[in-house]
């Protein structure tokens, strides 16, 4: 018999310095009762085995060792507990941090609904577009699933361009399909905030490592932080689990949904969304006043690739096949050619955000050494608009990348007063949104200011009061 543990951590111990009766500080909104409440499917069978708990499955050959947080979690999957009510359970009954409990709770469910434990209809709510629940969805057992994934900080930046993403797709996604983000944060426990946002529109999460803390990328000039190095750890931590046949579609976290998702445009296989800079004849280019950048089709040539190069990058398809073929090689080079391209743009002493894109082109680089071929995707729902953009098709992944560090623009928006870099180090759902939405322009701003106050709605409890 095989055995696999359903609740990873355990909340027995408690943390250092921690008692039963401390508290964590947490945001101002207390967190509102998550509206799925799990059932456990009739048959599987909890039983006592010396000091820890086996569930038993009335079908197969496995069976799952629970520790005791995870046998409490499975007692309490009855269809009238709610996360909330089960987080709150566990928090009496069980000393440590209530941020770690709440961690435990939510890998527990995903792993018992991962294993069928579960019964699929208590984790559909009848009104997604009210509650805001966007993934838990009944899964899929066969078939291509498709993960829409980010990898992310846990800090305000992050939060409230979460916030923005996920009320766009509120009601938007098919069956079998979800949303998973990487905390890359050295899989501490993530803050109360983001795990509200997570609670609130049911978002699966995994924690990973932070390169950007770990790695110093430019070891001679200094030690540089290069945030964009965790996209690829997002793809290395979802590769884990994934089935070979499931499509995952790395994406920015600082775009929106504008309009009706297009499950149609959607690849089926291995593709990347055409770029501009990546296409440029030397990389780097765009963000000099001469011709200094790096030949990515030379560069390839140079390690015996034949193949024509493709030039996309920033939105990605792979799937679970290509990402975990041979030890999941592709990722090990993505990591390999962002780092010979970020010190190439600090020896050709290219300004700041010159060579804050190499991490761009490292995706479509490391598909030729690992015989990977990929769809090059002309489509303009996926495409970074241009800052003036406006007159936008149905189901566009709307880019707001552009901000006052990007050689002097003046936002994402047509003579827009708002940039992200406004709110690189405070919640921008928090802030005063309508004044914003008083000035804005254009059907893209307008959309994007619409959303950031349905977030914070939904997050907050703060309404319009015009």
């Amino acid at each position: 018999m095989s055995r696999a543990k359903a609740a990873a951590r355990s909340a027995d111990s408690p943390a250092p310095g921690s008692d039963k009766s401390s508290n964590n500080p947490a945001f101002e909104t207390p967190l509102e009762t998550f509206p799925v409440r799990p059932l456990r499917r009739s048959g599987p069978e909890l039983h006592e085995v010396l000091d820890e708990s086996v569930l038993v499955p009335a079908e197969g050959s496995d069976i799952f060792a629970l520790n005791a947080t995870g046998a409490e979690i499975w007692k309490m999957c009855d269809g009238r507990h709610s996360l909330m009510e089960m987080h709150s359970a566990l928090c009496e009954r069980f000393e440590g941090d209530p941020v770690q409990i709440m961690a435990d709770v939510t890998a527990a469910l995903f792993r018992f609904n991962a294993l069928n434990l579960l019964d699929s209809s208590s984790l559909s709510d009848p009104d997604l577009s009210t509650r805001g629940t966007i993934v838990l969805a009944p899964r899929q057992d066969t078939g291509t699933r498709v993960y829409i994934v980010h990898g992310v900080e846990d800090r305000p930046y992050f939060h409230w361009q979460l916030g923005i993403m996920f009320e766009s797709l509120v009601g938007q996604l098919p069956e079998g399909w979800a949303i998973r983000v990487v905390v890359c944060n050295n899989h501490q426990p993530i803050s109360p905030e983001l795990q509200h946002i997570f609670d609130t529109y049911s978002v699966e999460y995994f924690t990973g490592e932070s390169h950007a803390d770990n790695h110093h990328l430019d070891f001679a000039g200094g030690g540089d932080r290069y945030v964009p190095m965790n996209r690829v750890e997002a793809l290395n931590v979802v590769s884990h689990h994934v089935r070979p046949e499931d499509i995952v579609c790395l994406m920015d976290t600082d775009i929106f949904l504008y309009g009706n998702l297009r499950q149609d445009l959607f690849p089926r296989g291995n593709a990347m969304a055409s770029n501009w800079i990546v296409a440029q004849e030397r990389f780097f280019q765009f963000s000099t006043q001469d011709t200094k950048g790096l030949a990515l089709p030379k560069l390839l040539e140079a390690l015996g690739v034949e193949q024509e190069f493709k030039p996309g990058g920033v939105m990605v398809f792979l799937t679970g096949e290509a990402l975990q073929q041979n030890d999941r090689k592709v990722i090990r080079d993505c990591f390999r050619f962002l780092q010979i391209l970020y010190l190439a743009g600090k020896i050709l002493e290219l300004p700041e955000h010159g060579v804050w894109v190499a991490e761009m082109a490292c995706f479509a680089m490391a598909t030729y050494p690992n015989g990977i071929d990929y769809e090059l995707l002309d489509i303009e729902q996926f495409a970074v608009q241009e800052q003036h953009a406006d007159e936008l098709p149905d189901g566009t992944f709307f880019h707001y990348y552009t901000d006052i560090n990007d050689a002097g623009s003046r936002g994402p928006f047509f003579e827009s007063q708002w940039h992200k870099q406004l709110f690189a180090e405070q919640n921008f759902l928090q802030a005063d949104i309508d004044s914003f939405l008083e000035v804005a322009r254009g059907q893209a701003e307008i959309r994007f200011m619409t959303l950031a106050r349905q977030a914070r709605e939904r997050l907050y409890g703060a309404r319009d009061e015009r």
